[in-house]
C-alpha cells in the first residue's frame, strides 16, 4: 500500500510536468495516528508533492496544530522545498497567528511566505476581514 500511494504521488507530479504545483492532501484528522500522518507526509515529499496539505476541510477534524507539527517537521527532514498548506479549522486570525507561530519555529521565519506557507479557509479571509474593519464578529455555523 505504501509503494502504491508513492507510486500516485510520483505520477500525478510527472504528470504536472513542472507546469502546476502538485498538492498532496495528506487528510491528517482521518489517519489520527501521528506515526500514520508522519509516514504520509513523508511518502507524499517523496513522491514529488511541492505541497502537503493537511485536509480537504470536508472531515470532521481538519487541521489541528498536532498534525501540522508532524507535517511540518517531515518537510524540514527532507531537506526538500515542500510547502505547507493548512485546511479546514482555521477560522481566526488568532488561529492563523498560531499555525503562523509554528511553522516559524520549526522552519525559520523566513520560510513563512506564499511560496511555502498557505492557509485553505474561506471562513479565515471573513474573520481576517471583519477584523481589521473592526466589525463585532458573530459565532455562527460558519466560523465567523
Amino acid at each position: 500500500m505504501k509503494r502504491l500511494a508513492f507510486e500516485l504521488v510520483e505520477m500525478c507530479h510527472a504528470a504536472c510536468g513542472g507546469q502546476a504545483l502538485l498538492k498532496v492532501i495528506i487528510e491528517s484528522g482521518e489517519l489520527k495516528d501521528p506515526a500514520l500522518i508522519k509516514r504520509a507526509s513523508e511518502l507524499a515529499i517523496e513522491g514529488g508533492a511541492d505541497f502537503i496539505k493537511t485536509s480537504t476541510g470536508k472531515v470532521d477534524t481538519n487541521a489541528t496544530l498536532e498534525a501540522a507539527e508532524i507535517m511540518l517537521n517531515a518537510i524540514k527532514a527532507s531537506g526538500k522545498p515542500v510547502g505547507f498548506k493548512a485546511a479546514g479549522g482555521v477560522r481566526t486570525a488568532e488561529d492563523a497567528a498560531a499555525y503562523m507561530a509554528l511553522a516559524a519555529d520549526i522552519m525559520g521565519p523566513h520560510w513563512v511566505t506564499p511560496e511555502h506557507f498557505r492557509f485553505g479557509a474561506s471562513s479565515l479571509l471573513d474573520n481576517l476581514i471583519a477584523t481589521l474593519r473592526g466589525d463585532a464578529l458573530m459565532d455562527n455555523e460558519e466560523g465567523y
